[in-house]
Formats: C-alpha cells, sequence, structure tokens
C-alpha cells in the first residue's frame, strides 16, 4: 500500500505539471496569433486603387471638383485643376477640400500625392482648438511620425471654407505648386489618372494643436490609395475661384526640406477588393 501511495504523489505532481505547462503554452500561441492578426489588420488599405473618384460640387464656391469618398469612414478628398495643364517638367496648383469626422472635436485626416504610406507627400489636417484648422505638409520617409517639411509648395485656406465642430472638419483650399513630379504625383499620359492617398484618425495629434509640428500618430481609423481622375477634374472656374485664397499657412521651425522623389518606394497598388472603403456607389450626400 505505501508503495503505491509513493507511486501516485511522484506521478500526479508530474502530471499536473505537464497539463499546467500544456495549457500555458497554449494560451501564448493564441494570444500571439491574435496580436499577428490585429496588427496586420490595422497594418490593411481600407481602399484600392479601383476606386475611382467621382464628379462633386462644391456648394461654397460652385466650383466642380472629382471627389474620392469613403462609405465606412466618411473620409472625403476633392479636388480641381486649372483648365490648362501644366508644361512638361512644370509645377502646377489645385485646390483641395479635406472633410472628414471628428470625435468630440478630436481627430486629424490627410491626403497624398501617391497611394503608397511610404515615402508620401502628405497635406494633413486637424481642428487648431482655436474654432479654425491647422494644416501641414508632411512627407512619410520617417511612417511613425512623418516630419513636416517646406519647399516651394505652399497651402492658402479659402474664405467661408474652413469648418471645424465637434463632429466634423471640412478645410478647402489652393495648394500652391504642389502638382509636381518630383513629390511623387505620377499622372497617366493616356487616362489623365493618377492613384493617390489619404488616411485618418480620430486621436487628435500630440502637443500642441497650433502647432503644425505636431506629432501625427497612427492612422488606426482608415488609409489607403484611390484613383483620382485629374483630367476630369479641369476646370475653367479654377483661376477665378484660387484667386481668393487667403494668405499661406506658415510652417514651424522644426520644418524639414522636402525630400524629392522620396515617393514611389512601394508600388501604390495597396489594398484588396473586400472590406474596403468604397468611394463608388455610396457617394450620395454631394449635393
Amino acid at each position: 500500500m505505501s508503495n503505491r501511495l509513493l507511486l501516485t504523489n511522484e506521478v500526479l505532481p508530474t502530471t499536473y505539471a505537464s497539463f499546467f505547462n500544456f495549457r500555458h503554452i497554449l494560451l501564448t500561441t493564441l494570444l500571439a496569433c491574435l496580436i499577428t492578426v490585429f496588427t496586420r489588420a490595422d497594418d490593411e488599405p481600407t481602399s484600392s486603387t479601383s476606386q475611382l473618384s467621382t464628379p462633386f460640387v462644391d456648394q461654397t464656391t460652385g466650383l466642380p471638383m472629382e471627389r474620392f469618398f469613403g462609405a465606412r469612414t466618411s473620409f472625403a478628398f476633392a479636388l480641381a485643376l486649372p483648365a490648362t495643364p501644366p508644361l512638361a517638367g512644370k509645377t502646377s496648383s489645385f485646390i483641395g477640400q479635406l472633410s472628414f469626422p471628428l470625435v468630440n472635436g478630436q481627430g486629424w485626416g490627410a491626403m497624398g500625392l501617391t497611394g503608397d504610406m511610404e515615402g508620401n507627400f502628405i497635406l494633413a489636417a486637424w481642428p487648431d482648438s482655436n474654432g479654425g484648422v491647422m494644416a501641414s505638409f508632411r512627407q512619410a520617409t520617417n511612417e511613425d511620425n512623418p516630419p513636416e517639411v517646406t519647399g516651394n509648395f505652399s497651402v492658402r485656406p479659402l474664405p467661408d471654407g474652413v469648418v471645424a465642430n465637434a463632429t466634423s472638419l471640412s478645410y478647402t483650399f489652393l495648394c500652391e505648386n504642389c502638382i509636381d513630379a518630383s513629390l511623387g504625383l505620377a499622372i497617366d499620359t493616356t487616362t489623365g489618372n493618377a492613384v493617390m492617398g489619404w488616411a485618418l484618425s480620430e486621436k487628435s495629434p500630440s502637443g500642441s494643436a497650433a502647432d503644425p509640428g505636431a506629432f501625427l500618430g497612427f492612422h488606426e481609423r482608415g488609409f489607403g490609395p484611390f484613383t483620382a481622375r485629374l483630367a476630369a477634374a479641369a476646370t475653367p472656374q479654377f483661376d477665378a475661384v484660387a484667386a481668393t485664397a487667403l494668405s499661406p499657412v506658415a510652417a514651424s521651425k522644426k520644418a524639414l526640406a522636402a525630400v524629392a522623389g522620396a515617393a514611389g518606394a512601394g508600388s501604390g497598388d495597396e489594398g484588396g477588393d473586400e472590406e474596403n472603403d468604397s468611394g463608388d456607389e455610396s457617394d450620395d450626400d454631394d449635393d
């Protein structure tokens, strides 16, 4: 009897230890898998290049534009171009409009000249905490915190084109000398289209909201490419509206010189066709 008890006492602790060790390994493995899945989900674009901009009319200026609209995020970016395209090798400007939802007045949104976030030249906007909007040029040479950049380009808001409240932001602006091949915008000479990008966060940039060099953080609400029909965005009304633009937004002292040719490290053709931020049939709020 004592031998049997001794055997039982020796075997059971070993058995229990093996069981608990196996359960620990199983739980650790499952947790690691979940973390990987969610991390990949955060990194997956929520739009694709198959989504084309559609006609849109700005109600404030009456300016006809082309607009990308994401039904799932309600992010929108519209633009209009001069009727006469620039000469080869020359820069040009566009009138743009960023609009997106805010959460209790918090968040930021951005448009980019390419569909690939790596090296992208972007214009970000967020509430400045004074009832207005701060705009900042960035270059995603560091995707964790795209540095503020400066150069032969500027952003000038349009009169009555700046709105920011607790639930949404709208920013209409003239982007001077922003159409520049060295900054990454690649226009297809056959179709007149170009792949562009966008990003959205419901968290405000870190630091002062009035600082154009504030830390942006991750675009956790969504990002991705879309195809802008630039040829269709050209309008003879461009010059008259552009002439009303206000003074340029000043860059901070931390701004770096923009790096020519930084964009294009990736393919620009990111994102699948499922679970994306559709920008065509769902464009129901144009009027």
